[in-house]
């Protein structure tokens, strides 16, 4: 379902998907599109909608992509944000 969606949105997307390109010469579509999700988490917006609106802007830059970039361990702190991932559980030291 299409929306409306606040000007500030938008312009976290534009200003975190150039962000991502610049530092990391690639867009990860779903690290960015979480990042701006979770600091307008006010409007309530599928996260699909906000990928949809980050792939618009790489494409607008000319940017790589890449979508899967929430599988990997600690993936959203290589964009340079403040997501901060947790902490997985790790198996006890063998003696």
């Amino acid at each position: 379902m299409r929306r409306d969606c606040s000007i500030k949105l938008h312009n976290d997307v534009a200003a975190l998907t150039l962000k991502s390109f610049q530092i990391n010469g690639i867009v990860q579509i779903s690290a960015v599109a979480e990042e701006v999700r979770r600091a307008n988490i006010e409007e309530n917006i599928a996260l699909e909608d906000v990928e949809s609106l980050v792939m618009q802007a790489a494409q607008l830059v000319g940017a790589a992509i890449e979508f899967d970039s929430l599988a990997l361990p600690g993936a959203a702190l290589v964009v340079g944000t403040s997501i901060a991932l947790p902490e997985l559980p790790q198996p006890a030291p063998l003696h």
